[in-house]
């Protein structure tokens, strides 16, 4: 089923359009938190969250991209789930990911609240829009599906050398561009 049809099965509030969301989409929320949370049962847990946040805000939201409704979605509950695991000490995998965006974005309340608001975000989606595809699909892949840099290396055939250089130089015209455009 297509995701307009899926979309209008939310609107018009049929339970059906849950079920083929969890069919067409359950392996990529899955892999999504499993790179955040490394749990199975926490990643089953997280999943039906997903479901639910997903039922409740279409209508009225009606996103022009499912997959990217539902990864979004599917990455902040699980990082909020991580949170709440670890309440005291955040988990090593994601602290790893926050310091380094934290390189190019410093903020006195960090990264996590600064990207919440719309002005960073649309900022930030100007920088990408900039840079080439594949600087753009290495960032999103490491700061937004929270990739190894070992499975980036891979996925874009480079050593994990090249990989971490791209990403520092990456960070630095980050960095560079927000102050340009007064951000930060």
């Amino acid at each position: 089923m297509h995701d307009k049809e899926i979309i209008s099965l939310y609107f018009d509030r049929d339970e059906r359009a849950i079920e083929y969301t969890e069919q067409k989409y359950r392996a990529y929320c899955r892999s999504i938190a499993d790179k955040v949370l490394h749990n199975a049962e926490d990643d089953e847990e997280c999943l039906n969250d997903v479901w639910l946040v997903v039922w409740n805000s279409i209508p009225p939201n009606n996103p022009p991209s499912l997959a990217t409704y539902i990864g979004r979605i599917t990455r902040n509950i699980s990082v909020r789930r991580l949170r709440y695991i670890n309440r005291k000490k955040r988990g090593k995998e994601l602290t790893v990911y926050i310091e380094e965006l934290n390189e190019a974005v410093p903020t006195e309340n960090g990264i996590e609240e600064a990207l919440e608001s719309q002005s960073l975000r649309e900022v930030l989606e100007s920088f990408l829009k900039s840079q080439s595809k594949q600087n753009r699909n290495i960032f999103v892949c490491r700061y937004y599906y929270l990739d190894s840099i070992a499975d980036i290396a891979t996925r874009f055939g480079m050593t994990e050398n090249q990989v971490k250089l791209r990403l520092f130089r990456l960070r630095n015209k980050l960095k560079n561009y927000l102050e340009k455009e007064g951000v930060v």
